[in-house]
């Protein structure tokens, strides 16, 4: 199964190691699905964690974040990022999240976005929470 996880899983999973988005990346670190990935997701990530208050919570540096960002650029499948979308238009930093998707020909996007869940399936890509995403892989 192939998934695409919006940045604020990413950054929930660096938050709370018990939380959903921490147990959907243990499910792809133990082979359960795939992951895909962009540059602009992973920019976006870098610069999302980069936050002070964010930073407050994960307590990573600079340099941790970095390897943060290299590691999951390696150990996930990662896109072309041409594809262009415009989609959500109340947030089109979300587009981002649907044209990885699209690109990499996913099964789910795992998002707690209010904009892409409003949206539900992109082009046959059904957009869950990770609760949801984790009872499919019946974890």
């Amino acid at each position: 199964m192939k998934a695409v996880l919006d940045v604020g899983q990413f950054v929930s999973a660096t938050i709370r190691a018990d939380g959903h988005p921490a147990q959907v990346m243990r499910a792809w670190h133990d082979g359960e699905c795939e992951l895909y990935i962009s540059i602009p997701i992973l920019e976006d990530l870098r610069r999302v964690l980069g936050y002070r208050h964010i930073r407050k919570r994960h307590g990573w540096t600079d340099e941790q974040i970095d390897i943060f960002i290299v590691a999951l650029g390696i150990a996930a499948h990662l896109t072309e990022g041409d594809l262009a979308v415009h989609v959500v238009e109340e947030d089109p930093t979300d587009d981002k999240i649907l044209a990885c998707a699209e690109e990499g020909n996913v099964d789910y996007i795992v998002s707690s976005d209010e904009h892409l869940a409003k949206i539900a399936n992109y082009n046959g890509i059904m957009i869950v929470l990770p609760r949801r995403f984790l009872e499919i892989l019946d974890r």
